[in-house]
């Protein structure tokens, strides 16, 4: 099977493993960051009373932010937030499958093509470029995923027809797409691609430059088959958590962006993002420069656990295909 393909395959597979694993650890993350944003003053879809997750402004940030986390905490448990934490993940599991598929495969064929046009330049380089390229290919899938992801995830849902009084649904991929399609068309889906695009493009250079290093450490000469295994999840876990730690503040200004309703009339033109700089002006004026590291503790226990499952898998997939 051409390397292509097999990268495809296996990057396919291990990209829907790796995000079904990470999405309850990613809506926490997205909820954190868009914490001290003004939202909508209705409960959380599937909590309702004292269970609400609290994520509207008041004028201490930081105290959003604490009793976020404490509420998160306490609630991990009940069923209802556990059920609420699969929002928004029917759009990441089938676009980040075809996205890590795009991903690997562009980034064979971009170090292999760097390889035969720039002999003489350093591996080093050429991995981060290839790795660079191979983000910047995945824009296309990346940025509606991401858009889709987002508003699923922070939205607080809608009265459920013919319901009890103040029964609420979650908001599905599929509901997020029919709303953007309705106000603010095709285009709406590419809502901040552009820090979308240089996040990933940075990222994911960063990304296979820190797995191909830690690939190559060596701790003892000769490894066995579990020591190898170990060295491959560690590898894995450590790109990731250098990748998401290169480009975080970028993923804060995507997040709180792409939430935002471009149709939400309840928004005061002052609260309103007119493009990514301004959305990163406001954020850094409401909360100074913690405000782009809101949800990084989770985002590392995340990017770790994810990622190392995501390489091993992907190396178990094209051991298998390769045979």
């Amino acid at each position: 099977m051409p390397e292509p393909l097999t990268d495809c395959i296996a990057g396919y597979v291990s990209g829907a493993v790796g995000i079904a694993i990470g999405n309850p650890l990613d809506i926490i993350k997205v909820q954190l960051q868009n914490s001290s944003a003004r939202a909508r003053p209705s409960p959380s879809p599937s909590l309702s009373g004292s269970d609400e997750l609290l994520l509207t402004s008041s004028p201490s940030a930081e105290s959003v932010v604490s009793t976020t986390r404490i509420q998160t905490g306490r609630k991990v448990l009940d069923y209802r937030y556990l059920q609420s934490l699969l929002h928004g993940v029917a759009a990441p599991i089938l676009g980040y499958g075809a996205l890590n598929a795009l991903l690997f495969a562009s980034y064979s064929i971009s170090l292999r093509a760097l390889d035969e046009i720039l002999p003489t330049v350093t591996d080093i380089a050429k991995v981060f470029t290839a790795g660079t390229i191979a983000g910047l290919s995945t824009f296309v899938i990346s940025a509606p995923t991401e858009l889709i992801k987002c508003r699923a995830q922070v939205s607080h849902g809608s009265i459920r027809p013919g319901g009890a009084a103040g029964e609420r649904v979650g908001i599905s991929s599929w509901m997020v797409c029919k709303e953007v399609l309705k106000h603010e068309g095709v285009l709406g889906f590419f809502k901040g691609g552009l820090v979308t695009g240089f996040r990933d493009g940075f990222g994911y250079g960063i990304y296979f430059w820190a797995y191909g290093a830690a690939k190559n450490w060596k701790v003892v000469d000769v490894e066995t088959n579990v020591q190898h295994v170990i060295h491959l999840l560690i590898a894995g876990g450590f790109a990731g958590c250098m990748s998401w730690a290169s480009v975080f503040p970028l993923d804060v200004i995507k997040t709180r962006y792409q939430a935002q309703l471009a149709h939400d009339a309840s928004l005061h033109p002052a609260e309103r993002y007119s493009s990514t700089w301004d959305c990163a002006r406001k954020t850094y004026l409401a909360g100074g420069i913690r405000s782009f590291f809101r949800g990084m503790n989770v985002t590392m226990i995340r990017a770790f656990l994810v990622n190392a499952v995501q390489f091993g898998t992907y190396e178990w997939m094209v051991k298998i295909i390769e045979g």
